[in-house]
Parts: C-alpha cells; structure tokens; sequence
C-alpha cells in the first residue's frame, strides 16, 4: 500500500469514525469537520477545460479550499457561484478555489457550464475520477482545505454557502493564525 492510499483511507476514516473535530468553536458555524492531526494532500496534475497543466503544487503557500463536483449534480450546482463569491472576498489573503470536475465529458460539458455561471476561480477536470478516488471524494460535493504547507487540516461534505459570514470568518481566522 503506498502513501497516497493510506492517506486518503486516513481522512476517510477519520471523516467516518469520528476522529476528527467537527464544528470546534472556532468554527463560527462553518460545518466542516477539521482534523486533530493534518494530513498530507495527495498531489496531482490535471488539465483545465482548456488544456493547460494544473497541479496541486501550483499553489504551494497558499490555502486551498479544494471542491470536488459535477455538472449534473445539482448540490454543487448550487454552491458554485457561493465559491467564486469567497474567492473574490478572500483575493487579498493568502488564498484559492480550485474546483475538480468530475464529468466524464471533460471540458465539451465543462466549458459552457462555467461560462453560463460566471465561474472565474481554476478548474481541474477529472473525468476518470483518479484524483477524487486519492482523496476519498465518493460523495459530491467533496471540499477540503488545505494548509499551505500542502495538508489537509478540514474537509466538507455537501453543499454549503461558501461565502457565508460565518464561513469567511472562519477562513480568514485560520489564514490570519498562520501568517
């Protein structure tokens, strides 16, 4: 078993059996379940709809909310223009989105989706699910942050209003004790 794979059986497990902390008070209500120990992000590099290369370690030093979805899922249909708020609210902190589509269609069904929502944060597309499957993504929407040491420190299942009052105040808590 390599390291990738126990990673993610790590995060699952954790996610699964409790071993995580999930809504601490430092969460402001931001549902997410943070972990008590990081742990390593499986790398990858993927394309974008519109060809070019985009890995993990593009954004090594800074955090990165980290969103699995599909078009055809109607939950992360709805969180997505949630998401390209946050990103313009947190453009001055040490911050990114980067979304992982799922579709199997690839950048043909991705292209318009995103012109059609206004999407303007990077997308990976995975259409074999090889990513997602590293990270134990089984259910859509699938988030995790990711420090910018390149752990992950809290995961998301489901959709959620990214841009909240209570999610930036907790993002930007998280970012500001790291600086």
């Amino acid at each position: 078993m390599n390291l990738k794979t126990i990673c993610v059986l790590v995060v699952a497990g954790a996610l699964t059996a409790g071993l995580a902390l999930a809504h601490g008070p430092r969460f402001h209500n931001a549902r997410l379940v943070e972990f008590n120990r990081p742990l390593p992000a499986p790398g990858f590099t993927l394309r974008d709809p519109d060809g070019d290369s985009i890995s993990l370690s593009d954004f090594r030093g800074k955090f990165v909310l980290l969103n699995f979805w599909a078009t055809w899922c109607p939950p992360c249909v709805k969180e997505m223009p949630s998401m390209d708020r946050l990103a313009d609210k947190l453009a001055q902190w040490p911050f990114v989105v980067l979304g992982i589509s799922l579709d199997e269609e690839g950048a043909e069904k991705v292209q318009p989706f995103l012109a059609r929502l206004g999407v303007r944060f990077p997308i990976a597309l995975d259409p074999r699910s090889e990513v997602s499957s590293r990270y134990g993504a089984r259910d859509l929407p699938s988030t995790f942050l990711i420090n910018p040491e390149g752990n992950v420190i809290a995961a998301a299942k489901g959709e959620r209003e990214w841009d909240s009052k209570e999610m930036v105040e907790y993002l930007t808590e998280v970012i500001a004790a790291k600086r």
